[in-house]
This record gives structure tokens, sequence and C-alpha cells, in this order.
């Protein structure tokens, strides 16, 4: 009966993984890789777009205008983080749900104190 059971046993550890795999729950998917060494998705050519148009507003637009946002992350690079996490539609449209919010309303979330100013904090990673 032992020598049935691993017979039919041993082909299954062929597909195992070495040590401990965690098989579900978001702690799974969690990188402990800093974040310039974590793989990204590549992009599709109308977010490559994107991400360039919100690179030249990080680089040169917020230097002539100033940084206005009470957000952190501010609201651009909320929406460039969620184009690259979630594609070029769902990003944008978390960017532009995002720019709907900025105003200095109070906010009933989670808010954030850098540097003495209070901030609210909204990560798109945090959906």
């Amino acid at each position: 009966m032992r020598k049935l059971l691993f017979l039919l046993l041993l082909p299954l550890s062929l597909f195992a993984e070495v040590g401990y795999v965690e098989p579900w729950g978001k702690d799974a998917q969690i990188s402990t890789a800093p974040p310039s060494q974590t793989q990204r998705k590549p992009l599709s050519p109308m977010g490559l777009i994107a991400e360039k148009t919100i690179l030249f507003h990080h680089r040169v637009l917020t230097h002539i205008s100033g940084p206005r946002s009470s957000f952190r992350p501010t609201s651009s690079q909320y929406m460039l983080e969620a184009i690259r996490e979630y594609g070029f539609i769902k990003g944008y449209l978390m960017g532009c749900d995002r720019l709907l919010r900025e105003n200095p309303d109070p906010w009933v979330y989670k808010t954030k104190l850098i540097h003495g100013k209070l901030y609210k904090w909204d990560s798109p990673t945090s959906h």
C-alpha cells in the first residue's frame, strides 16, 4: 500500500517548488526587492505615450507652476503608477478619478504628516 501511494505521489513532486510558497492571499504577490529591481509589465503604445507625457509634466511643468497637490503621492505620480500597474485604460480612469477628488475639502480617509504639512494619503497599490 505504501509503495502504491509513493508511486502515485512521485510524479507530483516533479512540479513542486523548492521551499515554502504561500499559495494564496495578497501577501503572496508582494515583492521584497527594491522597486528599481522589480520587473514591470510591458506597456502598450498608449501607455508609453501617457508615461512620457506624465514624465514631461514631472520634469518640466511642475518646476514652472510649482507643486499644488494636496495628495501624496501626487496625482500625476498616482496616475503614472496606476498605468504601470494596471495598464493604460484602468490606470487612466483611476488617475482621472483621483484628479476629480483633488480639492482642498477635508477628507475622511487616511492622512499623513509630511514635513509638518498634512497630506491626503492614497496610493494606487492600496486599492
